[in-house]
């Protein structure tokens, strides 16, 4: 069934281990129900929705899948996780617009993804969180954006670069909205472990726009053999993510950079401590 005209269509990433929460997450209760079944029922208010998890993972949530499009991960792409399970569904949508989100999403509103996807008409869009967090796990726009940002992330992984969901962000012109005015950031909050709960604070106002041309320099010179050029690129990108206060990117930043050899342990290691988000991170 392919998506309705003018209709957004939802990717929702249902795969990962659940090694952090024991057992199958998606499968565990939540309010009376299976966790993937509330989650598939606030994405199909939204949009027409596109489930991609593992072969396996899709033969053990079954008939919970019934009336979601099923796109199976593809273990041949260069990217693994999540950017994986976008860059396998991405190729299956047909409308105009996409939203993309966690299939752990237990707190997702249809009011908070629906004022997400009014913030990425014309670009892509990911709730801003406190403490200079991003949750790309989010994230929306105009699917001819999304499918560039998804090749320039597995072009990034062929060279031997981790790819991240915040390199959809990275690649393109993006804007971070402040968690607040999309509903809060519980709302953006996915569930990590077993008896886990939502962040109080409703996150922030302010709207960040990002430039890509550090990143697409830095993906550009790797791809050129220049391994040193990259990583000054990827260091003068996060700069630009520090000037912004947006640490979750300044770090994932210099991570390529410490990947392409570059010295940056020290500051690495201190945007660890103030991201304490394991999930998020």
């Amino acid at each position: 069934m392919k998506g309705v005209p003018g209709k957004p269509e939802v990717i929702v990433v249902a795969g990962g281990s659940s090694s952090r929460f024991g057992s199958d997450k998606l499968l565990a209760p939540f309010n009376g129900r299976p966790l993937i079944s509330r989650v598939l029922s606030v994405a199909a208010e939204v949009g027409d929705v596109i489930v991609v998890s593992s072969r396996e993972e899709i033969s053990r949530l079954g008939g919970l899948l019934a009336g979601a499009r099923v796109v199976e991960d593809l273990p041949q792409l260069p990217c693994g996780g999540p950017p994986r399970g976008v860059a396998s569904a991405i190729g299956h949508v047909s409308s105009d617009r996409v939203l993309v989100m966690p299939g752990d999403a237990a707190w997702a509103t249809t009011g908070s993804l629906e004022a997400l996807l009014r913030q990425c008409a014309e670009r892509l869009a990911s709730p801003l969180m406190s403490g200079g967090l991003v949750n790309p796990s989010f994230v929306c726009g105009p699917t001819g954006l999304l499918r560039e940002a998804v090749d320039l992330m597995c072009s990034k992984a062929s060279l031997g670069l981790r790819a991240r969901m915040t390199d959809l962000l990275r690649s393109s012109s993006s804007r971070l909205v402040g968690a607040s005015p999309l509903g809060g950031q519980a709302r953006f909050y996915d569930l990590d472990v077993p008896g886990d709960r939502p962040p109080r604070s409703r996150g922030p106002r302010r709207t960040v726009e990002l430039d890509p041309t550090a990143y697409r320099k830095a993906v550009s010179l790797a791809a050129a053999g220049d391994v040193q050029g990259a990583a000054l690129a990827f260091r003068e990108e996060s700069a630009a993510y520090r000037r912004l206060r947006v640490w979750h990117l300044e770090l994932h930043s210099l991570l390529d950079a410490q990947a392409l050899g570059l010295d940056v342990a020290r500051r690495v290691e201190r945007l660890r401590a103030l991201l304490r988000r394991p999930s998020l991170s």
